[in-house]
C-alpha cells in the first residue's frame, strides 16, 4: 500500500481578526450611544396664559444685535454686565421679558441670554425679531 505524507494543516485558529471585528463594534457603538441627556428649555407659548387685566406688569425689552451689542430697555450694554443690569432693574417674576433678536445673531448667544432669565427666575420670556423694536 502506497502511503504519501500529508502535511497537516495547521486548525490553529487566529484572533486577531476577531479582535478586529470587536474594535469595530465598540467604536460603532460608542458613536452610536448618547451619553448625555438632551437639555430642554420650556418656553411659554403666546397667548396660552391667563391674564390679570388690573396686574400691569413692564415688559423688560432684551435686543440683540448682529454686531454683538446688546440693548436692554433701549439702553446699550455689554454682554457681559447682562447680569449686572438685570440685578438693578429688579423685575418681578410676573414681569414679561422680551427676547428680540436680530437674524444674524448665534442662537447661543440668544440661549445663554435666556438662561441668564432663568437663573432669576424669569418664565414669561416671549422671542421676537428686533426688527419689530425701534431704538
Amino acid at each position: 500500500m502506497i502511503t504519501l505524507d500529508r502535511r497537516r494543516r495547521s486548525t490553529r485558529l487566529s484572533l486577531t481578526p476577531l479582535i478586529d471585528v470587536v474594535f469595530i463594534l465598540l467604536i460603532f457603538f460608542m458613536l452610536e450611544s448618547d451619553f448625555l441627556k438632551p437639555y430642554v428649555m420650556e418656553l411659554a407659548q403666546q397667548g396660552g396664559g391667563q391674564r390679570d387685566p388690573g396686574a400691569k406688569a413692564m415688559p423688560v425689552v432684551i435686543e440683540l444685535h448682529a454686531d454683538e451689542s446688546v440693548w436692554i430697555n433701549k439702553e446699550r450694554h455689554p454682554l457681559e454686565r447682562v447680569k449686572d443690569v438685570l440685578q438693578d432693574l429688579e423685575p418681578s417674576l410676573e414681569s414679561p421679558v422680551v427676547v428680540a433678536a436680530d437674524p444674524g445673531v448665534p442662537l447661543q448667544r440668544a440661549v445663554s441670554i435666556i438662561d441668564i432669565l432663568h437663573e432669576y427666575g424669569l418664565a414669561n420670556i416671549a422671542i421676537t425679531e428686533a426688527q419689530q423694536f425701534d431704538k
